[in-house]
């Protein structure tokens, strides 16, 4: 048998539908929908082996064969010749919980009693959802180049069987090709043989309805307070035991843990406040629960799905209304006697799915929002008309006073404000001043880094300000209320990312945008609107003065420490968001780092720096293992202090002495760089620490010959401590 040879499935059924050809898969529970015109070339390779230059031969879109192809392959609807389906099928079954000995009856029955979250998962004997319709006349992930695979395991009932198919039509449209896999919720030992068996880029756990709600939410208006306390508190047991669980299993990859969206009623109707334990209170104690145990593994995160009803609400998602309380289904059409669901739920837990892979792995960011001024941040033209919109109470006043709010929540986030704006600078900015700024509703011109206000294109102004801050332009956001200075800025600088539509929805697009958000809020996050300002006041002075005067004039402080616990997220963001003066690009989670940090021979040291401008908190990471520095970076803002050689020199010599005497010194501790096309700054890092070019001559490797080769700190216009 050829290694390229393949056949369909032995299990394989067709049925034609107007809209094209589904293929199906049944003891695999695999379904797919094929345009019409895919009929014929499936029908005339039923029953033979073929090749995928064969495939490609006979299909009505040669360009679209090979996506095709792997399309009907991760389904088991095409498998390579020889393949046994029946001996794969019986393994499987054998994986499942039904080989225990609990079908799903049993496991049904179990989940109603108090022991909620026990009941072992089932094979399901029903696929929800549409299948997904694979149609060729889509734009294709490779006519823009390569798509990034993404693979979600997503452990739950049939809601998330139904976010199956836009979760994968939403990744098409994001270049993400996304691939899920679902299984109903199990033991934990089942959840755990789930993750390890098909290692996922994202894993979703929604807690099973029959053991979480049903035994509570359908049943409490025949309970009393006492009862459905004690029901409370094993479901919060079990949520903990699961969660603890999956946090484990997934060894530092992310999850993404349900809580519980609120019914639109309450079987205790407008009387619900006046019960111990009313539905408002049940929601409300679960899920505070689900964050706190969500809080303690940095890998997971919540799906907020009382969020999600406080946006669309909970007629629009849920069955409720129609359904039980404890069915917790999407909403429905009662017409319709099929399983099934309205599409609004499983769209916007697909959305949430995919936005909080973005968040956790800081993808796209944006670091810098630019926005116009006049008819943006103020209607009018604060020049000309001043401030009086502030005491009214028009409808644009508080449009206004709401994007304001939402900048500033962004700027507490860690992103950058400024303005690129047309108009005469000193009379905007005097306009502008006593406005805005602390206890008043409106931000002030010192919440924002740089202004440009000028009467030059917005694009040469916004080009200036990435030049200045260092930031290219898919990291920058621009909001402006005029479509032809949009059109400019976006016909002048490619990638840069600008918000579309009028200014009233641009408050929801910057606070509902998982590329502005910067994770788990950090000090130095908040502080770094203050920090930029004070690199840029340091870039001006520097300009004026001799370099080593203008180093020993700012009183240059470094503190160098080995990291804890609280300082992993931090590490992480420095990671994640430094291009500049980063050596191998590493991208990582707290998670990675505390798993990496229980190796005996691996240290992570940070790099704590001030000067006379201000105190810029944990700006540097050097991550060594064994005895190669696997990892450097530090912030754009503290380059201009020079400092990256005597830190290198600072964390090395720590590492050396840790060891006494006897430890194995400085000689031979290698570096790593690896070229990027925007860390330039880093290149001569290990070169101006000493370090020579390996002398195998493998491209990106350096060597420090002998200890004294390392820069002697007293040599520096920096005071370096060390210590916590």
């Amino acid at each position: 048998m050829k290694p390229d040879e393949f056949r369909f499935s032995a299990f394989l059924s067709t049925v034609d539908l107007e809209s094209g050809i589904l293929l199906a898969n049944g003891p695999r529970m695999q379904r797919l929908v094929l345009d019409s015109e895919w009929a014929r070339p499936v029908r005339a390779l039923l029953g033979t082996s073929f090749t995928a230059a064969s495939f490609g031969a006979l299909a009505p879109d040669p360009d679209a064969a090979a996506e095709v192809l792997r399309a009907l392959r991760d389904r088991d609807l095409v498998v390579p010749r020889g393949t046994d389906e029946e001996a794969g099928l019986r393994a499987l079954l054998a994986d499942r919980p039904e080989a225990a000995g609990r079908g799903a009856a049993a496991g049904r029955a179990a989940a109603g009693t108090a022991a909620a979250g026990a009941a072992r998962g089932s094979w399901p004997t029903t696929r929800y959802g549409l299948p997904q319709h694979l149609s060729t006349a889509r734009p294709r992930p490779g006519s823009s180049g390569a798509s990034e695979p993404l693979t979600y395991l997503l452990l739950g009932g049939c809601v998330t069987q139904f976010a199956e198919e836009p979760l994968v039509s939403l990744g098409r449209e994001q270049g993400l090709d996304v691939r899920t896999e679902h299984l109903w919720p199990g033991s934990t030992r089942d959840m755990s043989r789930a993750v390890a068996r098909v290692r996922p880029d994202v894993t979703v756990y929604q807690a099973g309805v029959q053991p979480f709600l049903a035994a509570l939410w359908d049943g409490a208006h025949t309970q009393d307070p006492e009862e459905r306390g004690r029901t409370l508190s094993l479901m919060k047991s079990a949520l903990s035991m699961n969660i603890t669980a999956l946090a484990g299993a997934l060894d530092g990859r992310l999850g993404l843990v349900h809580n519980f969206g609120p019914p639109a009623l309450s079987p205790f109707g407008r009387f619900d406040f006046a019960e111990e334990y009313g539905f408002r209170r049940v929601v409300a104690e679960l899920n505070a629960h689900v964050d706190h145990c969500v809080r303690r593994h940095p890998n997971l995160m919540v799906v907020d799905e009382e969020r999600l009803v406080a946006r669309y609400g909970a007629a629009a998602l849920f069955d409720d209304l129609v359904f039980p309380f404890g069915h917790h289904g999407g909403s429905v059409d009662p017409a319709d006697e099929r399983p099934h669901q309205l599409p609004a739920l499983g769209e916007a837990l697909a959305g949430e799915y995919l936005a909080c892979h973005r968040a956790h792995r800081a993808a796209g960011r944006i670091k810098l929002v630019v926005t116009d001024l006049d008819g943006t941040l103020w209607p009018g033209i604060a020049a000309d008309d001043g401030f009086d919109w502030l005491d009214g109470d028009a409808t644009s006043r508080w449009v206004h006073a709401g994007l304001h709010q939402a900048l500033s929540v962004l700027a507490s986030r860690g992103v950058l404000l400024a303005t690129s704006s047309k108009g005469d600078a000193e009379a905007t900015l005097g306009a502008w001043k006593g406005h805005g700024g602390s206890g008043r509703p409106l931000l002030g011109p010192d919440d924002f880094v740089l202004h440009s206000i000028n009467w030059r294109p917005k694009s040469a102004g916004i080009a200036d300000l990435c030049s200045r801050l260092g930031f290219a332009p898919e990291q920058v956001l621009f909001l402006d209320d005029n479509p032809v200075e949009r059109a400019e800025v976006a016909a002048a600088l490619p990638g840069l990312q600008i918000a579309e539509g009028p200014v009233h929805t641009f408050r929801e697009q910057l606070l509902s945008s998982p590329a502005l958000e910067s994770g788990r809020r950090t000090r130095e996050a908040a502080r770094r609107t203050l920090t930029t300002r004070a690199m840029l006041r340091r870039q001006e002075l520097g300009a004026t003065m001799d370099r080593a005067e203008f180093l020993r004039s700012l009183g240059i402080g470094l503190r160098v420490a080995r990291a804890g616990e609280e300082h992993l997220a931090r590490a992480s963001e420095l990671f994640n968001r430094t291009n500049q003066f980063s050596t191998t690009g590493l991208r990582t989670t707290p998670e990675e780092l505390r798993r990496l940090l229980v190796a005996p021979d691996t240290r992570l040291h940070l790099a704590f720096a001030s000067d006379r401008f201000a105190d810029y908190g944990l700006t540097g990471a050097c991550l060594v293992q064994g005895r190669v520095v696997t990892a450097f970076v530090l912030s754009c803002r503290v380059i201009g202090l020079d400092i990256a050689v005597p830190f290198l020199a600072a964390a090395l010599r720590d590492g050396a002495l840790r060891g006494g005497p006897n430890g194995p010194g400085l000689a031979g501790v290698r570096g790593l760089f690896v070229a990027t096309d925007r860390n330039t700054p880093a290149r001569e890092l290990f070169p101006d620490a000493g370090f020579d070019p390996d002398a195998d001559g493998t491209p990106g490797e350096y060597v420090l010959a002998a200890g004294g080769r390392l820069p002697d700190l007293a040599g520096f216009p920096v005071t370096v401590t060390s210590g916590p």
